[in-house]
């Protein structure tokens, strides 16, 4: 990756963002590669988000944990400074809100990790908290 593209700064994952329904889980990644001028990671993304058994899936079969999963893993591949997440467990059982846990603890260390939520539980997954109230 060249250093300090600035395609590779921010990683988002949103509760509203979409996929393309006719594009496999693989072709997602192979694109977002190729948008973001990075390497697609696709094996290593598979495994870290469990989604390897679905690789030939269409994002229009996949169910709503899945494609929050698939999200995730274009959200981190280009390894951002900064990574946002809105509603991240949104969709998600236990095994997958455990991801979030463990991609949010990577990031971490890595850069900085912003979290919108509603969601009490969510929180732990932040070192500072901002309240916005009406």
């Amino acid at each position: 990756m060249p250093e300090g593209d600035p395609r590779h700064t921010i990683g988002l994952c949103a509760l509203d963002q979409s996929v393309y329904s006719q594009l496999t889980v693989e072709e997602h990644l192979e694109l977002t590669a190729d948008l973001r001028g990075c390497p697609a990671r696709i094996d290593e993304l598979l495994k870290k988000i469990d989604l390897a058994y679905a690789r030939d899936v269409v994002a229009g079969h996949l169910s709503t944990g899945m494609r929050a999963r698939l999200k995730i893993a274009m959200a981190i591949q280009a390894d951002p400074a900064a990574l946002l997440l809105d509603e991240p467990g949104a969709g998600l059982d236990e095994d997958g809100r455990n991801l979030v846990a463990r991609i949010t603890s990577e990031q971490s260390e890595r850069g900085c990790v912003i979290v919108a939520t509603n969601d009490p539980a969510e929180r732990r997954l932040a070192n500072l908290e901002l309240e916005l109230a009406s």
